[in-house]
């Protein structure tokens, strides 16, 4: 073995060893549940493909269905705002405007702060009695439309949604910023010189040479609207309440596999098969991210 071998080998094999126990071996052993009925302790029954019919067609199918189009109504709400929204902001910042890099900044600080502090405060704020939201839509007028956002089921789930686009659109923010600035000066100069307007500058060059970002940015936000669980849970707690109008699939899971009010007791292989569907959900588009990354890679 030679020496340029073994330092491959010295470096890789504890990442590898790493990404097996955590990533591959959790996996490989949810995909081996899915087909028993077990509670945790004491032995597995093995049921076959009955938790799949049981999500699907069965007793769960209801749920299942309801925190799916939740799920997708995620994607519908996050893609309009952290893309739509965050492209404007980012246009915005890449002008000469005043005080830029400071804003730069403050658009990321959402980002750094930790979900269940993020719960804390929108829970404190949407709080219907003396919420900030509440109070503000009262003083300038608006009183008729101050509710309890997180308290029905027709304002909940949106707002749920709206919390999490003010955590997360900093860093669409920022992608896009970068992908603008990458944007040799010369074609905006020659735009500016034939007389074309800022409008028509953000249309005809800004847009299309940033939509293989607004691609890339699309395909992850779909994957990570299937992975939402830590927003729900820290505003409206694992229930996802009220009467599971905020139910996802990443609630529903945890409900499922470990138990819970209103859930009847930990079924880990019905979990299990929950976790694969999800993953049959994500894993083609995330294929998709990886062609588009290497094909990006190999034009530059």
């Amino acid at each position: 073995m030679s020496v340029k071998t073994r330092y491959i080998l010295l470096f890789t094999i504890p990442a590898l060893s790493l990404y097996t126990l955590f990533v591959i071996y959790p996996f490989g052993y949810s995909l081996f549940l899915n087909f028993f009925k077990w509670s945790g302790a004491g032995s597995k029954l093995f049921v076959g493909f009955d938790n799949f019919k049981s999500i699907l067609f069965g007793r769960m199918s209801q749920e299942f269905t309801n925190a799916l189009l939740h799920n997708f109504y995620f994607f519908a709400l996050n893609a309009l705002f952290e893309l739509g929204l965050a492209f404007i902001i980012a246009v915005i910042l890449s002008s000469r405007i005043w005080g830029q890099r400071f804003f730069r900044t403050i658009v990321y600080l959402p980002n750094v702060i930790s979900m269940v502090l993020v719960g804390f405060i929108w829970v404190m704020m949407l709080n219907p009695q003396w919420g900030l939201i509440n109070q503000l839509l009262k003083t300038i007028g608006l009183k008729q439309l101050a509710q309890p956002w997180l308290g029905q089921t027709e304002t909940a789930l949106t707002a749920v949604v709206l919390v999490n686009v003010w955590r997360n659109i900093g860093f669409y923010i920022l992608v896009f910023l970068a992908a603008i600035i990458g944007i040799p000066n010369d074609i905006f100069d020659a735009a500016y010189i034939d007389g074309a307007k800022n409008w028509r500058v953000i249309w005809k060059i800004i847009f299309p040479m940033t939509f293989s970002t607004f691609q890339t940015l699309l395909i992850l936000i779909f994957i990570w609207s299937f992975n939402i669980f830590d927003v729900v849970y820290s505003l409206v707690g694992v229930q996802a309440g009220p009467i599971r109008s905020t139910d996802v699939l990443g609630t529903l899971f945890y409900r499922t596999a470990f138990g819970g009010l209103g859930s009847s007791g930990q079924d880990y292989g019905l979990g299990a098969a929950i976790v694969v569907l999800i993953f049959l959900m994500v894993i083609p588009l995330s294929m998709i991210y990886a062609l588009m990354m290497d094909r990006r890679k190999r034009v530059e």
